[in-house]
């Protein structure tokens, strides 16, 4: 027999409010004016009921309901809590939850709360990882995600970019134009252009330390390999080895890391894949390189 706690909770209704049962077992017993499914990982379920205070005006008869406070609940009945900035107390009541509604559903083990229009990244054991962001996205390196604001400056909104992993570390400060991983290494390296030109593009240990800073553009970086982009007077890659305290220079204007420190360059018409540590050049040809890549991922 399974147990109860592995045991899909189902909603029920009982005299015009919500709760949870298994089977015929009640869990959590009715008390909730709304009430949302348990998430695919049966820890987290969104609730709620009419709010004493607060009220809104329905849209197709003009007429003054309650508004709706919102609760994350675990299948103890337990509210999850949440500390915002500006907020002495920790927070349990979170209005404008619908856009949320099944965000949470899935087998994920995180989830985000809307709060004061910030989100904020939970885990779904009930632990707060992050601060409030405009934006919060899991990267597709397992266990990172992508923190976002958005910046007036000189009368441009900008999207500033960070990086923070599924302990709630912050990696790299929301302030960067773009944030990429190399997940061999664990490094992030990250680029200020456009965000501000007189900032330098950093690369991160996955501990969020600071492992080399450059005023040039930093377009891949490892633990101990990074690629500079030079583009006068003329376009061109700086690769610096931090093990050998040399660099040397490659034509190009594309680069594209590949895997094991090799990457493919691009030059005009001339491609090759360059060994970055050995320094080996390897001419190919694109025809040829397009049809293999297609049927690798040709069905």
């Amino acid at each position: 027999m399974v147990a109860v706690e592995a045991q899909q909770l189902s909603l029920f209704k009982e005299n015009r409010k919500w709760g949870y049962r298994v089977g015929q077992a009640v869990i959590i017993t009715p008390e909730y004016d709304t009430a949302f499914s348990f998430d695919k990982t049966n820890r987290i379920a969104l609730v709620a009921n009419k709010s004493q205070f607060d009220k809104v005006v329905n849209p197709l008869t003009g007429e003054e309901e309650s508004a709706f406070d919102y609760f994350y609940i675990d299948r103890h009945n337990t509210k999850l809590r949440l500390l915002a900035e500006h907020f002495p107390d920790s927070m349990f009541t979170f209005p404008d939850q619908q856009e949320l509604r099944f965000d949470y559903q899935d087998s994920s083990n995180y989830f985000k709360i809307l709060f004061q229009d910030k989100l904020f990244l939970f885990s779904k054991d009930g632990k707060q990882l992050s601060s409030g962001y405009d934006n919060i996205a899991e990267t597709k390196v397992k266990g990172y995600f992508i923190t976002e604001n958005f910046s007036k400056m000189e009368k441009k909104m900008l999207r500033i970019k960070g990086l923070i992993d599924s302990t709630g570390l912050v990696i790299a400060k929301c302030k960067y134009a773009e944030v990429s991983i190399n997940n061999e290494d664990s490094i992030a390296y990250c680029c200020s252009a456009l965000v501000n030109t007189f900032l330098n593009d950093d690369v991160y240990n996955n501990k969020g330390k600071l492992i080399y800073s450059n005023k040039k553009h930093i377009v891949f970086s490892s633990k101990n390999i990074h690629v500079l982009k030079v583009y006068e007077p003329n376009d061109y890659f700086l690769i610096e080895n931090a093990l050998t305290h040399d660099s040397y220079e490659v034509d190009g204007s594309g680069f594209f890391y590949l895997k094991s420190n090799k990457a493919l360059v691009v030059q005009k018409d001339t491609w090759y894949i360059l060994d970055m540590l050995s320094r080996k050049k390897q001419k190919i040809d694109k025809d040829d390189y397009f049809r293999h890549l297609y049927q690798l991922i040709e069905p």
